[in-house]
């Protein structure tokens, strides 16, 4: 677990998910959650530990930043998981009274084990049976488990990947009781294309969780972590609020309070404010916004404010004001709600179109207050 004063541990819900691991209830679990609401940090920081004191071998993955080449990042977080000695080496010598060779998960306690004293074999060229014999090399009991923690596995609903995911589905199933698997996306349509359409292979592989939202514990830790910090009060109140502005973001509250610790003069409006311009500007959300159409960027301003008809005649009405024009086609208003799926800035739930990125919305809330 996380030694920084700034981490709000989740340590109930990652003793529940390793208990539903450990016991057999679950092989596999999907977790949805925006970017920026702190899933990686449960991972790293919560789920991990606590697969740790049961003696699990931990593999952490991130496609995030390379997507392009699944294979070589799974390997290469196995290889990492296999480095350093932890609780599987003192297990595995205890029982077997001999010395192996093996190298152990900094995060976890993986390893690869060499009783026999021969030389490993050559490696598979094939990079997907490599994979396969990576993992059948991790140490592995059916009471600890293999915990492997793939991160923003929506990109590899692409075609392209389609062989390295069905590879992976096929290394998971002839391992069912020795590995389970914590999936996380930022994205739904990603994440349905992976596990809800009957074509593709992880198809209904696993459940689906969801992170337990933050609420006024998170805020009053983090506003005593600043005070330990920097001696200087915030007021709760006003944290709070601002904390349910952002959608309950974790990222968006700690970045605001280092700001302060980093500018005495700042109250914390001012430290708000500042955030959020410099996110818009990180994010491109300038750019993205101006790049549109001038019907795309109307839909986009229902979407935020809370329409959920879109083609119905007053929506419709709103559009062509907002355009110029006399009337809108009900088609051309699903043709912009498809382009803007297609760019990644809009999806469904519950069967109403929301933004993907909550912050670009907000972005947004700020366009049209200053229109207004």
């Amino acid at each position: 677990m996380s030694n920084s004063p700034w981490h709000f541990p989740r340590t109930e819900f990652a003793e529940r998910v390793m208990q539903s691991f450990i016991s057999g209830g679950s092989t596999a679990l999907t977790l949805f959650a925006p970017r920026r609401t702190g899933k990686t940090q449960f991972l790293i920081q919560d789920l991990a530990p606590a697969a740790e004191r049961l003696k699990c071998t931990v593999v952490y993955a991130s496609f995030w930043q390379t997507a392009d080449t699944p294979v070589d990042t799974l390997l290469h977080a196995i290889d990492g998981a296999m480095e350093k000695p932890g609780f599987w080496q003192r297990a595995q010598s205890a029982l077997t009274g001999m010395k192996p060779k093996i190298r152990i998960a900094p995060m976890g306690i993986g390893g690869e084990v060499d009783l026999s004293g021969t030389p490993k074999a050559v490696a598979q060229k094939d990079p997907l049976l490599m994979l396969d014999d990576r993992i059948g090399q991790l140490p592995a009991t059916t009471k600890a488990p293999v915990l492997f923690m793939l991160d923003e596995v929506q990109g590899l609903a692409s075609p392209e990947h389609g062989a390295f995911v069905a590879a992976l589905r096929t290394c998971l199933d002839k391992r069912r009781d020795t590995v389970r698997t914590i999936f996380t996306g930022s994205s739904v349509d990603g994440l349905r294309a992976m596990f809800s359409n009957r074509q593709a292979p992880f198809f209904h592989f696993g459940s689906n969780i969801e992170l337990p939202p933050l609420g006024e514990d998170f805020v009053r830790h983090m506003l005593k972590a600043h005070k330990t910090a920097t001696s200087r009060d915030v007021a709760f109140d006003g944290a709070m609020a601002f904390f349910l502005q952002v959608d309950r973001s974790p990222y968006m509250m700690r970045n605001v309070l280092e700001r302060m610790a980093l500018n005495p003069d700042y109250d914390f409006d001012t430290a708000a404010r500042r955030i959020r311009e410099e996110l818009a500007e990180r994010q491109g959300f300038p750019a993205l916004w101006s790049d549109l159409n001038a019907l795309a960027q109307a839909v986009l301003v229902e979407i935020v404010k809370g329409e959920t008809a879109l083609t119905s005649n007053a929506a419709r009405k709103r559009l062509g004001l907002a355009t110029g024009e006399e009337s809108v086609a009900p088609g051309r208003v699903s043709g912009a709600t498809r382009t803007l799926r297609r760019k990644h800035i809009i999806h469904k739930i519950d069967g109403n179109w929301v933004l993907q990125d909550a912050d670009f919305g907000r972005y947004i809330e700020t366009l049209i207050s200053g229109a207004g």
